[in-house]
């Protein structure tokens, strides 16, 4: 997406949510208009410290387990996009910062995202902790980066493989992590 197309995308978006401004004022009174607006602002912070700290927690929880925190890391940032969208002044910023910090709706996009795309982990050393990557994938079949592999040919589902750009083989499924010592 080009300069021009996020510029007019921004100028569209700014034209519409100041009409939106000036006929809800109009219908309710500027004052109405201005303090729903504060008031939504604090709301929403408010909103974005208790969701952001129970998403932390659950995050927290699940790296303990070892277990991938795929949808707690996609909420982490659509909680983020919600807090700045709900301090900025407006209401369809508004509607959508609310939808994103709600934790139903997050929930519900968060995981549908996950599902769309795979979740790596790369472990390090002992001591240095794992690294974990969210990449889409293309679902495409073929040769090349994002090509898809089946392993097995008989009637069961075989988890699907994909090369990335570096030619590393991504294996879609889950992870059990077992502990080495006897």
């Amino acid at each position: 997406m080009g300069f021009g197309r996020i510029f007019l995308f921004i100028f569209v978006f700014a034209l519409l949510e100041a009409i939106v401004l000036g006929q809800v004022a109009q219908a309710i009174g500027w004052s109405v208009t201005i303090l729903l607006t504060v008031l939504t602002a604090m709301m929403g912070s408010l909103m974005f410290r208790w969701q952001g700290l129970e998403t932390w927690i659950r995050l927290n929880h699940r790296m303990q387990r070892g277990e991938m925190p795929g949808v707690e890391m996609v909420e982490g940032v659509m909680l983020l996009l919600g807090g700045a969208l709900l301090i900025t002044p407006g209401f369809i910023t508004d509607g959508v910062g609310f939808l994103l910090l709600l934790p139903q709706s997050r929930r519900l996009m968060a995981g549908h995202i996950v599902r769309k795309g795979v979740m790596q982990a790369f472990t390090r050393a002992p001591g240095q902790g794992n690294v974990w990557v969210y990449q889409r994938s293309t679902g495409r079949t073929g040769t090349g980066p994002g090509a898809t592999f089946n392993q097995d040919s008989d009637t069961r589902e075989a988890p699907a493989v994909y090369e990335d750009r570096q030619g590393h083989f991504i294996i879609e499924g889950e992870v059990e992590k077992k502990d080495d010592t006897p």
